[in-house]
């Protein structure tokens, strides 16, 4: 029998990484490793009604959401929090500054103005920070020492190991190309010895974040899911403890419900579902 069609846009299961943007946060922050499926499904109220002598009328539908959730396993206290809405408060105790951090070197062919995570190790540890590190000297292999907040900058940055990264500029005094290793010279830091989530009040205000759904092939081809106003729902934050006798990992089973921004364009405000044209036949 012929094939009855050669529109074949088949994408197989292959994972996808999940990441949330809060109002206050400058980029997205990758949630980290799952143990599920990611489900989005979109759903409305439907309004239609059967007239006495002109059959029925047109559909309406309105309150259109999308509900979905996924387990989360990498159980992150940072994640956690920027998940729950407002609802948790991260409550952070320093350790004792270490000045024994080894150097980092960053390799050649960086971006300008690109982000570069800093790597902390102290003895194959490696650190994140509770303040930004303080560093001795950044110096290229061609263009020698660098000047901070001219040649390169230290910025937060939720997605690096550390919580900070370095931004290297081309239009600075010193630094003439990026084809150079980078050596940066740490002198301390301070860093986090544990994390705190607390909770618990009378009555709150969920305060929604976007959520970005992403497959990228090997060809760096995404598939992407943008939602833009996310409320966690209620029962998801499981802390748990298994038993020895148990398999697997410890899990936090979430699920979410998107609703629309309507700060954002008209028929445009609860998602965007995007594939780069390359995954289609």
């Amino acid at each position: 029998m012929p094939a009855q069609t050669i529109k074949k846009n088949f994408f197989f299961p292959d994972g996808a990484m999940v990441s949330i943007k809060r109002p206050q946060d400058g980029s997205y922050f990758d949630v980290g490793a799952i143990n599920s499926a990611v489900t989005a499904a979109l759903s409305w109220d439907e309004n239609q009604v059967e007239t006495a002598n002109a059959g029925k009328t047109d559909k309406q539908i309105k309150n259109m959401t999308i509900a979905g959730g996924f387990t989360l396993i990498n159980l992150d206290p940072e994640g956690v929090e920027k998940m729950g809405g407002g609802v948790f408060t991260r409550q952070i105790t320093a350790a004792t500054p270490t000045i024994t951090v080894d150097d980092q070197l960053i390799a050649s062919g960086f971006v300008d103005k690109g982000l570069n995570a800093l790597v902390l190790i102290d003895s194959d540890v490696a650190l994140r920070t509770t303040t930004e590190p303080t560093i001795t000297s950044v110096t290229g292999a061609i263009d020698g020492l660098l000047v901070e907040d001219d040649d390169y900058t230290i910025v937060p940055d939720s997605n690096s190991a550390s919580g900070y990264s370095i931004v290297f500029n081309l239009a600075g005094t010193s630094l003439t190309t990026v084809g150079q290793i980078i050596t940066i010279d740490f002198n301390s830091v301070t860093p986090i010895a544990s994390q705190k989530l607390v909770a618990g009040t009378s009555t709150a205000v969920l305060t929604a974040y976007a959520m970005k759904v992403s497959h990228t092939d090997r060809a760096g081809a995404v598939r992407e899911l943008e939602l833009f106003s996310v409320d966690p729902d209620s029962g998801g934050f499981t802390f748990g403890f298994k038993g020895a006798n148990e398999e697997g990992l410890e899990e936090m089973p979430l699920t979410f419900t998107s609703k629309l921004d309507t700060t954002l364009t008209d028929g445009q405000q609860l998602m965007s579902w995007s594939v780069d044209q390359s995954l289609l036949s």
